[in-house]
């Protein structure tokens, strides 16, 4: 009988021990993968979001980003867009840019430097946007850290937790399968793709790029109403799904960096976002931004130019 009693009670040991070692390999996998399951307590994050009563973002963070959108994944883009955004400042710069612009981009082949100037779009064909990057930062002085290529079903799928967006429609439109009369509408993710790639008006008296104005005002619009007071899961949610759906080359990593920021740009910026829309003149090779433009852009970038370079 007492036998008996003491294998029970070796048995309990057991049953403990292994209790033991399940409760610490759980805390073990915790924290392995604690930026996965926790993303908004890690990196940049905030645990709590009320401590944003002494956060000011840090200059370093200001950032460029190219934006481009095309019918269909993996096609050449219809339209290119620099974003520039500073939230220290809680300001973001939209810049349209016309897609027949003629860039720089050079290349090293060991035993000479060869330049060369080509339309954004051939750049993209040939480089992807890598090269427009490269392209832009030559031609510009702007050096972009990330690029987002957003076809109709990603830019649909970002834009569905942002809502509709008011647009007003200055004429009569039709394109892509959408009609619209001329006035305000609300406009879902995937209508407002179609009347970016699509309207211009060349029939009415509104000037040349007028669809580059289209882009500027509908994105400013975007920004400055679909993305205010987001909490911290809405902004997290709306980056995953550019990740997820959206050809880019940002990372988790680059979420963590900068949620932060958005945080506080959302909560705290009243109409961050404006738009300017660069002018040129055409030329045999394509559009050619004018000097004075270029210039308009670093001023409203808030760059510096220096006798080395160029530096932010």
């Amino acid at each position: 009988m007492e036998k008996k009693n003491l294998r029970r009670r070796s048995n309990w040991y057991i049953y403990l021990i292994s209790f033991a070692a399940t409760i610490v390999l759980l805390g073990l996998f915790i924290l392995a993968f604690r930026d996965t399951l926790f993303p908004q307590n890690t990196g940049g994050g905030v645990p709590d979001w009320r401590s944003f009563a002494n956060y000011t973002p840090e200059a370093e963070l200001d950032v460029t980003v190219l934006f481009m959108m095309g019918d269909e994944q993996g096609s050449v883009p219809n339209n290119y867009m620099l974003l520039n955004y500073r939230p220290r400042d809680e300001a973001v710069v939209v810049v349209p840019i016309n897609s027949d612009t003629v860039l720089t981009t050079g290349s090293d082949e060991g035993w000479r430097n060869t330049s060369s100037s080509v339309k954004i779009t051939e750049l993209y064909q040939n480089g992807g946007a890598t090269k427009v990057i490269e392209g832009i930062a030559g031609a510009l002085g702007v050096e972009c850290d990330f690029y987002i290529h957003f076809d109709r079903s990603s830019f649909s799928g970002f834009m569905s937790s942002l809502g509709e967006v008011q647009v007003n429609i200055p004429y009569d439109f039709s394109g892509g399968g959408l009609k619209l009369e001329a006035g305000e509408h609300k406009l879902s993710g995937g209508d407002l793709f179609v009347y970016m790639n699509n309207a211009n008006f060349p029939e009415a008296d509104v000037g040349e790029d007028y669809d580059l104005v289209i882009m500027g005002t509908a994105i400013t619009t975007l920004i400055n109403s679909n993305c205010r007071h987001m909490d911290a899961e809405a902004i997290q949610n709306a980056f995953g799904k550019i990740r997820n759906n959206a050809t880019t080359n940002l990372t988790f990593k680059d979420y963590t960096d900068y949620q932060r920021a958005l945080f506080y740009t959302s909560v705290n910026s009243i109409n961050p976002a404006i738009y300017y829309v660069p002018f040129g003149q055409y030329e045999p090779d394509g559009f050619v931004l004018s000097e004075q433009s270029v210039a308009e852009i670093w001023s409203r970038f808030k760059l510096i130019k220096t006798g080395s370079g160029h530096d932010r």
